[in-house]
C-alpha cells in the first residue's frame, strides 16, 4: 500500500536543543494515526513543520511519492494540509462565518456577500450538529464553544490531511462523540488525520495506529489493536507509571466551606453545597452548565444576586478576588493564558503575583525572598525551568499549568478551586498534579475540582456535584462512575 504523506529522517533544532531526531514514518490515506508523547517530546514542533509554521533543519517530505517543500502555512494548504492547533487562532471580534470562511468570503467585486457567507457557514454548522448562529461573534462563545470553531474551520477547507491537535481539550463528552463521527465521516472519504492527544481512552477508541515520541525521538509506532494504554505510558515517559491517581480519603474532617442559596440571575440559580477538610469535591457537567460561573462569583470575578458563604463557620463576605485570597480562597482558572499568567513575564514574577504583600517591605519588592519562595515551588512541583528568571510562554503546556497552580498556591489557601487542572498537559505532570492535589487535600485543606475529563472526576473526586444548566442535579458519595454521572446529567 503506498503512503499518502512520508516523511523521512525529518530533524529540528532550537539552539542546543533537539525537538526532532531523524524521525521518518509514512501516513495512509483514510487512517487515524495518534501521535502521543509528553510536552516537549516534539509532537508540536513535527505538526508546525507539516503545516508549514516553522522549517525543517534537514530530511524529507514526500506526498503521493513526490517530494514536496512547505515552506509556509499557504503551502501546506495549498498541499491540502490543515490544521486545528492547541491554542486557538480565532479573531474575537469577527463572527463564526468570518472565521471560519477567512480569505475564502463570498464576494463580488470586492464586497463580501454576508447573506451568502452566513448561508454557507449555516449549512456547514448543521451538518456537523453545532447549533450557534454563524453571525454571532467568536468573543461571545465559550471555550468549548471557540474549540468547536476551530476544527469546523480547518474542515472547511476540505483537506487531505487533517492535523488536529489536542482537539479536545476543552470538549464536553457529547461534543466529542460528534468530533469521533466526523473523524469516520473522514475517513470514509479516504482522508487522514493525525490525532494528537493526551487523552490515552480517546487514543485508543479513534486510532488506528500510534505513533510515539520521546525527547525528540520516535521510539515505536504500533497498530492501535495490538497495544495497550500501559505499553504506549511506559513508551512515552520512559518508566512504569503505576497509579495515575492517587488513593481517595475515606474520612472527611469538619466543615470548611459552605455556600447557600447562590443565585445569578442565567448564569445560576439556588447553589447550596458544603466543602470538607481533607476532601476533593468534584463538579461534573456539560459546558455552561454553571460549574466555572458559581466559582467565579464565589471569588470575587464575576457578581451574584443573592447568596451567603462562610469559612469555617465564619460568615464573610467577598466583592473581589482580593478579598476572597484573605479570606483563604484560591481559584486557578481554566484559561491559564489569557486568565491566569503573564505569559511573557518570569516563573518568579508569576509565582509571587497573586501574593506580593508577603514580599514587599515599606513599598519595595524583597527580590530575595521571592526568588527564594519561586525557587521552593520550583522544587515542590518538579517545573522543568532552567531558573526562576526564565519566561513562562518558554515552558512546556505542563510546567506553565504548575507554575499556575504555584501561584496560588503561594498565597497559603484553605480552599483551592482548580478549574481544568490538567487541560491539554501530559501524562506525567498530570499524575504530579493529582498527587499534589491529593497531598493538599490531605495535609492542609480542601479542593473544589471542576473538570470536563470525566475520567479525572471519577478517579480524584471523594465526593461529585453533577451540574445542570444552572442547578445542581445530584450527588454521588458512592458508586462515582462515568455512567452514573452522565446519567444524573440526561435524566430527571
Amino acid at each position: 500500500m503506498t503512503p499518502f504523506l512520508e516523511i523521512k529522517n525529518i530533524s529540528k533544532s532550537f539552539g542546543a536543543t533537539d525537538a526532532l531526531k531523524d524521525v521518518s514514518f509514512s501516513f495512509f490515506a483514510g487512517e487515524v494515526i495518534a501521535l502521543v508523547g509528553e510536552n516537549g517530546a516534539g509532537k508540536s514542533t513535527l505538526m508546525k513543520i507539516l503545516s508549514g509554521a516553522i522549517q525543517k533543519d534537514r530530511g524529507n517530505i514526500f506526498l503521493e511519492n513526490k517530494e514536496i517543500g512547505i515552506n509556509n502555512t499557504r503551502d501546506a494548504i495549498q498541499y491540502g494540509i490543515s490544521t486545528v492547533y492547541q491554542e486557538l487562532s480565532l479573531c474575537p471580534n469577527l463572527s463564526i462565518a468570518e472565521n471560519i470562511f477567512v480569505n475564502r468570503e463570498p464576494s463580488k467585486a470586492g464586497i463580501i456577500n454576508r447573506t451568502l457567507l452566513n448561508k454557507k457557514c449555516k449549512e456547514l454548522l448543521t451538518e456537523l450538529e453545532f447549533e450557534v448562529e454563524p453571525n454571532l461573534l467568536v468573543k461571545e462563545l465559550s471555550l468549548a464553544q471557540k474549540q468547536m470553531v476551530e476544527i469546523i474551520k480547518a474542515i472547511s477547507v476540505k483537506a487531505k490531511l487533517l492535523i488536529l491537535d489536542e482537539p479536545t481539550s476543552a470538549l464536553e463528552k457529547p461534543e466529542v462523540e460528534k468530533l469521533f463521527k466526523l473523524i469516520e465521516k473522514m475517513k470514509e472519504q479516504n482522508r487522514s488525520i493525525i490525532f494528537i492527544s493526551h487523552k490515552l481512552d480517546e487514543v485508543f477508541h479513534i486510532s488506528d495506529r500510534v505513533a510515539v515520541l520521546r525527547d525528540g525521538v520516535l521510539i515505536n509506532v504500533m497498530n492501535t489493536k495490538e497495544t495497550n494504554q500501559p505499553e504506549v505510558v511506559n513508551l512515552m515517559v520512559g518508566r512504569s507509571i503505576n497509579q495515575l491517581y492517587p488513593d481517595k480519603n475515606v474520612s472527611k474532617g469538619t466543615e470548611i466551606l459552605n455556600v447557600s442559596n447562590f443565585t445569578s440571575a442565567g448564569k445560576f440559580n439556588d447553589i447550596s453545597f458544603s466543602l470538607y477538610k481533607g476532601e476533593i469535591l468534584g463538579f461534573a457537567g456539560l459546558s455552561g452548565a454553571g460549574r466555572t460561573e458559581v466559582m467565579q462569583a464565589l471569588f470575587g470575578y464575576e457578581n451574584k444576586d443573592s447568596g451567603n458563604v462562610s469559612i469555617e463557620g465564619k460568615n464573610i463576605a467577598i466583592n473581589n478576588p482580593k478579598e476572597a485570597l484573605d479570606y483563604g480562597i484560591a481559584y486557578s482558572p481554566e484559561d491559564r493564558k489569557e486568565k491566569g499568567l503573564f505569559i511573557n513575564q518570569s516563573v518568579e514574577t508569576n509565582i509571587s503575583a497573586a501574593s506580593l504583600e508577603k514580599y514587599t517591605k515599606n513599598f519595595l519588592l524583597d527580590k530575595n525572598l521571592e526568588g527564594a519562595v519561586s525557587d521552593k515551588f520550583i522544587d515542590k512541583l518538579s517545573i522543568k525551568t532552567k531558573n526562576g528568571k526564565s519566561e513562562v510562554n518558554s515552558l512546556s503546556g505542563g510546567n506553565q499549568q504548575k507554575v499556575l497552580l504555584a501561584k496560588y498556591l503561594a498565597t497559603e489557601p484553605k480552599v483551592f478551586v482548580v478549574d481544568e487542572p490538567t487541560r491539554g498537559i501530559d501524562i506525567g505532570s498530570k499524575v504530579e498534579i493529582h498527587k499534589l492535589l491529593r497531598d493538599f487535600a490531605n495535609n492542609i485543606g480542601a479542593v473544589i475540582l471542576i473538570s470536563s475529563d470525566l475520567m479525572e472526576i471519577v478517579g480524584l473526586s471523594d465526593r461529585v456535584l453533577i451540574f445542570h444548566d444552572g442547578r445542581i442535579k445530584g450527588e454521588l458519595r458512592e458508586e462515582i462512575t462515568e455512567h452514573n454521572i452522565m446519567n444524573i446529567i440526561f435524566n430527571n
